[in-house]
């Protein structure tokens, strides 16, 4: 009798260990923190004047940003504009039809870890963009 309980309980222990030490399946578990589906993820805020624009990307003067967006102060930046960025000018919707010169808002998303990290600061995909024609 003793020996079946010792046996059992070598069996209860022996897959308890092993679902304890096991991976999770992959795309469970903790996201990276760097890269791709990174976590946690904020949002990146520049002010500037527009230099140039075009249908995948704009090139902008930055002038203010807010904390996260520190990295891009004071230079001029390219930043890649996609299908799914919001565009707003004037009821211009598309990136290719902005003006140099144009006062504009870029609002992106970007790692924390990345933009913390020593070294050039990540290129930013624009989530929206705000322009308004130059002050007068």
């Amino acid at each position: 009798m003793k020996l079946k309980l010792i046996l059992v309980t070598l069996v209860a222990a022996s897959l308890s260990v092993s679902v304890a030490v096991a991976a999770p399946p992959p795309g469970k578990g903790k996201p990276p923190t760097t890269g791709a589906g990174c976590k946690p993820k904020v949002t990146v805020v520049l002010k500037g004047t527009l230099v140039s624009s075009g249908a995948t990307s704009l090139t902008m003067n930055v002038t203010s940003t807010n904390r996260w967006g520190r990295a891009y102060d004071e230079a001029s930046h390219s930043i890649l504009v996609t299908a799914d960025t919001k565009v707003r000018r004037q009821g211009t919707k598309t990136p290719d039809l902005l003006v140099p010169g144009d006062r504009v808002l870029v609002q992106a998303r970007a790692c924390k870890a990345d933009l913390l990290a020593v070294g050039a600061p990540p290129v930013l995909t624009a989530v929206r963009v705000v322009a308004h024609p130059a002050a007068a």
